[in-house]
This record gives C-alpha cells, sequence and structure tokens, in this order.
C-alpha cells in the first residue's frame, strides 16, 4: 500500500501545489483588476472636471456674448440720438411737452421709447434668466428708462404701452422702479 500510497501523495501534493499557485495568480489577477478599476474611476473623474470646466469657461463666453448683444441694442439708441439732433430734439422736447408734436413727431417719439423700453426689456430678461447678475435691471436700463417714463410724454405712453407686447413680469418690475422715486 505504500506504493499506491506514494504516488496517490505525490499527485496529491502537485494539485495541492497547483491550487496554492493559482490561488496567488487569482490574488494577483484580483489586485490587477482592481488597480484598472481605480485607474478607470480616476479617469473617469478628470474627464468630469475637464467637462466642467469647459461648460463654465463655455458659458462666461455666452454671457459675453449675451452681454455684447444688449450694449449694441443700446448704442444703436445712443447713436441715433448722438448723431441725429432732430432726434435729440424730439427726446428732449418731446418728452418734456415743450412743443406740441404733430401725428409724424409723436409717432417717432413713440418708437424711441418703443425701442428704449425693448433694449430695457432684453436686460430684464437676461437678469431673470440669471446671465446677468440679479440687481442689474434695476441699476442700469431700469434706471434710464424709469428717467425716460418719469416725463409727461414718457407717462401718458408706458401707461397705454405696458398692456400691449411686454410680459407682466417686465411690466410689475417697471413700474415698481417707477415708484420707487
Amino acid at each position: 500500500m505504500s506504493r499506491l500510497a506514494s504516488p496517490f501523495h505525490s499527485l496529491a501534493a502537485a494539485h495541492l501545489g497547483l491550487v496554492r499557485h493559482c490561488a496567488r495568480f487569482k490574488m494577483n489577477w484580483d489586485a490587477i483588476v482592481a488597480i484598472s478599476q481605480l485607474v478607470a474611476a480616476v479617469g473617469v473623474v478628470l474627464s468630469l472636471i475637464f467637462v466642467g470646466l469647459q461648460i463654465k469657461q463655455n458659458t462666461r463666453a455666452l454671457q459675453r456674448t449675451e452681454h455684447n448683444s444688449t450694449m449694441e441694442q443700446w448704442t444703436v439708441i445712443r447713436q441715433a440720438i448722438a448723431q441725429n439732433r432732430d432726434i435729440a430734439e424730439l427726446m428732449t422736447a418731446g418728452l418734456q411737452g415743450e412743443r406740441p408734436l404733430d401725428a409724424a413727431d409723436q409717432l417717432r417719439l413713440e418708437q424711441m421709447l418703443q425701442e428704449n423700453a425693448w433694449a430695457a426689456f432684453h436686460i430684464w430678461d437676461r437678469t431673470q434668466r440669471g446671465i446677468f447678475p440679479k440687481g442689474t435691471f434695476e441699476a442700469t436700463a431700469g434706471a434710464l428708462l424709469g428717467t425716460l417714463l418719469r416725463t409727461p410724454a414718457g407717462e401718458s405712453w408706458w401707461r397705454k404701452a405696458k398692456h400691449v407686447g411686454f410680459p407682466p413680469g417686465f411690466v410689475l418690475d417697471v413700474d415698481a422702479v417707477l415708484a420707487k422715486a
């Protein structure tokens, strides 16, 4: 029996050695898998940070574009007044009621008020959407529009115009600016 036991014993010992070797290999393989998962997770986190930075940079660029667009709208109005004495006189005399306006001049004055209100609306809208910081409308366009709408002609125009084409939130905020004076 010792003859049979010896080869069987040798076979069992060899099998046990193979199992131990495989167990060590499995532990090494598990370590490799764990390390690769960690590296992949770090790669995902770095990718998300990169995407976040790109989104932030893109958002700033869009905000700058919105700001530039708004400034262009106001520049057109300012330049029309600055470069055309007739419009400047129409705005000053017409708003204060210094002289009667014929139908054409009344229409021109109302269109200038409409353009100012519309440009102010865009700043209000961009402030509401968070593109401009909170308070931007009140400190800039609202204040400027308020000076126009506190004049006799401006007040008369706003009473009629605020019910046509302007969102209720904008009308409420303009009226709040007017009430503060």
